[in-house]
């Protein structure tokens, strides 16, 4: 176990001095800065390596965006009739441009499919991506076929001795996808970017927060490999980017509150992340008013010069693009129910395994309980985040004042997240490695968890207890990492042993 304590060797005391002190208050002021590059290089070129691996597109909820991105290159509109993955997502609409209940009106001609996801995001890779298709001029959903040399293959021939015989045959040439050199970096600028700054700042901040370096280096980890946001930074989806918009929001807010730095700056980038993670996730508003509200206690001012403006142009950039998209500010997935998801040929007609749910919701209790210890557990396939529970404890007893208010917002978002969800959703998210809706929020529990480590590793038990938590957590995230798009292994295991059924 490492420590921060260091053992004196007897052959460098000299005349009752010790030698090697000074040595080791070196090594201990150097191993943090090397740790945490080891830690980031380790955790950054492992998930590049698995983000090129995976596959570019998995299934609806990333093909969806990618349609609208194909459309906007390609076609110049939003409606994604034209594109050749449509097929491949079930997270599409079929509408009027305009208000919903146009398209009980509408005609044959004036009805389109559309993504059901908010267009900002796929509008921004549009954007990211239109010089490098301008200058190509290769389009998006180009294919590159590569001959296959003729290799001898055996075939039945029952009039032949033996009852085959071998012939020289060509296989089919081999596609390979050009969109795979435009969507790749796309996934590596808005995941693993700001998973590298995030784990730089986190190290930072925990090691303010604890002097055991085994603490602080247990804390590091946790946040590197032990979320459920890691098998999510392989693939495109909003969940990673608001949570992350969120760590830098709460980032800021600490350097105002603790740190005492209120320039213009740490206003700015909390006011702009902690805009752009509600517009990533619509919940996430609450977030950003109750953030909005702590920076007018704090400096009226400021929060009015630069939080202010700095918060309206994701939320102004969300609305545009909403409207442009499909004549409406709502999102289209307020339509679910409607024509608009239920049309002929639907998937939402008959939904399976977890979205059936939406036909027969549970009973909200066992909703409840499956999103918080059950088989989508948000503590439950991340049992690590509990040790963040002392520190919620402590803060309410009003020690850590220091960490008072993220506390208070971890502890307030969490639980307005688990009600609204459990009373506006029935079906878990889909196929999906835990709670998406909810990963938002793990920043919050991965600021308070530092201290709350640090005193359970203190003893022997703890250091066990410490192992075995972290261990089921990255069980949850090695199960996840091969499609983050299906049901989590306690969810498997469920149903392996017949004791939760799905309908398939």
């Amino acid at each position: 176990m490492l420590s921060s304590h260091y053992h004196r060797d007897p052959e460098h005391e000299v005349d009752g001095g010790d030698v090697s002190k000074g040595t080791a208050d070196v090594a201990r002021s150097n191993f943090r800065p090397r740790a945490t590059l080891f830690v980031i290089a380790l955790a950054s070129c492992l998930m590049l390596g698995h983000a090129l691996r995976m596959p570019s597109q998995v299934v609806d909820n990333d093909v969806s965006r990618w349609c609208t991105v194909w459309s906007l290159l390609e076609r110049g509109t939003y409606a994604i009739d034209d594109c050749p993955w449509r097929s491949q997502t079930n997270d599409k609409v079929r509408r009027a441009w305009g208000r919903a209940s146009k398209s009980e009106l509408a005609t044959a001609d004036e009805l389109h499919f559309y993504s059901s996801k908010p267009p900002l995001l796929a509008t921004m890779i549009a954007g990211v991506l239109y010089p490098a298709r301008a200058w190509t001029g290769v389009p998006l959903d180009a294919v590159v076929k590569q001959r296959r040399v003729p290799r001898p293959t055996r075939k039945d021939a029952p009039d032949k001795p033996g009852g085959f015989e071998v012939v020289e045959e060509t296989p089919s040439p081999i596609a390979w996808p050009v969109y795979v050199f435009y969507f790749k970096p796309i996934v590596i600028l808005l995941n693993l970017v700001p998973y590298v700054v995030f784990l730089a700042l986190f190290a930072r901040f925990a090691g303010k927060r604890v002097e055991d370096d085994f603490a602080w280096l247990a804390s590091l980890v946790v946040a590197a490999f032990a979320t459920l946001l890691t098998p999510f930074l392989t693939t495109l989806n909003n969940h990673t980017i608001a949570a992350f918009s969120a760590a830098f929001a709460l980032f800021a807010l600490l350097k105002i509150t603790v740190d005492g730095r209120r320039g213009p700056a740490s206003f700015a980038v909390a006011g702009f992340f902690g805009a752009f993670c509600a517009c990533n996730e619509l919940p996430a508003a609450l977030f950003g008013v109750l953030l909005f509200v702590i920076m007018l206690t704090i400096d009226a001012r400021r929060t009015l010069l630069y939080f202010v403006p700095a918060a309206a142009i994701p939320c102004i950039a969300f609305l545009a693009t909403q409207y442009v998209a499909v004549g409406d500010v709502v999102p289209v997935y307020s339509e679910f129910g409607t024509k608009s998801y239920n049309y002929e040929g639907s998937y939402w007609n008959t939904p399976l395994e977890l979205d059936a749910f939406d036909k027969t919701p549970e009973p909200r209790l066992t909703y409840l309980f499956h999103i918080t210890l059950g088989h989508h557990g948000f503590f439950a396939l991340t049992p690590i985040l509990l040790l963040a529970c002392p520190t919620l404890v402590q803060a309410a007893r009003g020690r850590l004042r220091d960490l008072r208010l993220v506390a208070a917002l971890a502890a307030a978002l969490t639980l307005a997240m688990f009600a609204f969800y459990t009373f506006k959703t029935h079906n878990y998210g889909g196929s999906t490695q835990g709670p998406r809706w909810l990963f938002w929020i793990i920043p919050f529990w991965l600021f308070l968890l530092p201290d709350g480590l640090a005193p359970v590793l203190r003893t022997r038990a703890g250091n066990v207890l410490v192992v075995v938590l972290l261990g089921f957590s990255l069980i949850s995230v090695g199960y996840g990492l091969r499609n983050p798009w299906s049901n989590p292994w306690i969810l498997d295991m469920l149903e392996h042993l017949n004791l939760y059924n799905l309908p398939r």
